[in-house]
């Protein structure tokens, strides 16, 4: 897989392609050959997305490290094809960086890659979307977690969840069987308590919400209005009241209401 046959299959913005396909067309790879390849070790991926940077410098847009990103993403295809792993799911996987993208320009109305902090782990085969979730095979001190996200264009419907479920049990049974038994965790504003008091027992959120055992509340945070208004302001008072989460949400904020990202373990 080519960083070119890459960009065409996951459909990045034609703006972004001309600008990624025109510095790979100048930049000699070999010279991030290391770093590129430290993504494959979890310890040495945040390490090697700092050198990375220092290597190649001011980059207007993050057009350079966007396109590291992207040759990094294109080569591990060889890995998913000798494990067997389907061109979906690659593709699936890959597409984030379409998806982040376009979630920036919702935000900012620029067509601009920030996200280059958390594609280390596409890149590095850490990542991988299944279904309507991603899931992450994380680290943490000397033991290893099935960590799970949840995407902005998730289908989040309980049918649908456990669709994904079902099929990362069978993916990590199949590919990955030494972590296979590993504990399912997710650490996630849409986890926090305080929503069962904005939302019906039926909804997607608190569903999901009823399969996991919280251990830890969590530290708060503002990042959820990011997701849930597609926008960063700190300004509670100018939030639009779309939904009803969002009314509730914004009344619970401007009362001196927090948000924190709770820690569970799936039952």
């Amino acid at each position: 897989m080519t960083l070119f046959e890459l960009c065409n299959e996951i459909d990045i913005q034609s703006e972004i392609k001309t600008r990624v396909f025109d510095f790979a067309n100048r930049f000699d790879f070999n010279i991030v050959d290391k770093q590129l390849k430290d993504f494959l070790a979890y310890e040495k991926m945040e390490e090697a997305r700092l050198e990375l940077q220092v290597i190649l410098g001011d980059d207007e847009e993050n057009v350079k490290i966007l396109s590291c990103m992207l040759k990094a993403s294109a080569d591990i295809y060889d890995i998913y094809k000798a494990k067997g792993i389907s061109d979906k799911i690659y593709f699936d996987t890959m597409k984030c960086y379409t998806r982040f993208i376009d979630e920036t320009f919702k935000i900012t109305g620029r067509l601009y890659f920030d996200r280059y902090w958390w594609t280390t782990r596409q890149a590095g085969c850490h990542l991988f979307r299944i279904g309507e979730l991603e899931y992450e095979i994380k680290h943490i001190e000397n033991d290893i977690v099935i960590n799970l996200h949840i995407p902005s264009d998730t289908d989040f419907s309980p049918h649908a969840v456990d669709d994904s479920l079902e099929r990362a049990r069978i993916f990590f049974a199949e590919y990955y069987p030494e972590i296979a038994d590993k504990k399912y965790c997710c650490h996630s504003w849409l986890l926090d308590s305080k929503l069962k008091e904005m939302l019906s027992e039926e909804t997607n959120i608190i569903n999901f919400q009823k399969r996991f055992e919280i251990y830890d509340k969590g530290e708060a945070d503002t990042e959820f209005i990011e997701w849930l208004y597609n926008t960063r302001t700190t300004n509670y008072k100018t939030l639009p009241e779309n939904t009803s989460l969002q009314r509730n949400m914004k009344r619970y904020l401007i009362s001196g209401g927090e948000i924190r990202n709770s820690y569970g373990r799936l039952l």
